[in-house]
């Protein structure tokens, strides 16, 4: 009297065994595809912070007006609040890539050159109002901690343009 495994013969084992071999092949394509890298993104801000921290110190230097002295110490806190901000954003860089966060004591070209002018403190609210844009479309598009640290960026820089330079401009 013939089994239950008297009906598996070699033909169905192998077939058996090319249909899993096609299902472990074809399952993986059926998932979402990988998403792109943010570090890209999160340099991109990282290199907007340093600009802009820039843009305030100079704006700031270029004041000599006595008058001038809490705008000045406002775009100081500006560019403070900036630095700070590429500081977080380096971290985040090194946390995602697994690498130690780069010094930041390296120097980018500076923003005007001996015979341009020294920026404007408006020019320095343009920088911070795209900044704040970007950071936030960015914190939109991202989730946990990134997003919080992105949202966080876009208050700050809303904040400086909106509440702190523009009240003593």
């Amino acid at each position: 009297m013939p089994g239950p495994l008297s009906a598996i013969d070699r033909r169905r084992v192998l077939t058996g065994a090319g249909m899993l071999a096609l299902i472990a092949l074809a399952a993986p394509a059926c998932g979402s595809a990988p998403t792109t890298p943010v570090i890209d993104d999160l340099e991109a801000q990282r290199q907007l912070a340093l600009r802009d921290g820039e843009l305030a110190t100079a704006a700031g230097a270029a004041l000599s007006d006595p008058e001038a002295k809490d705008l000045a110490a406002a775009l100081e806190q500006v560019a403070q609040e900036r630095t700070d901000h590429a500081g977080a954003l380096a971290a985040e860089i090194a946390r995602a890539t697994g690498k130690p966060p780069a010094d930041d004591t390296e120097t980018s070209s500076p923003i005007a050159a001996p015979d341009t002018p020294a920026p404007t403190v408006s020019q320095v609210i343009n920088a911070l109002r795209a900044s704040a844009d970007s950071a936030g479309k960015l914190a939109v598009a991202s989730s946990g901690y990134r997003a919080g640290l992105l949202a966080s960026i876009a208050a700050s820089c809303t904040a400086s343009y909106a509440v702190a330079l523009v009240a003593q401009s």
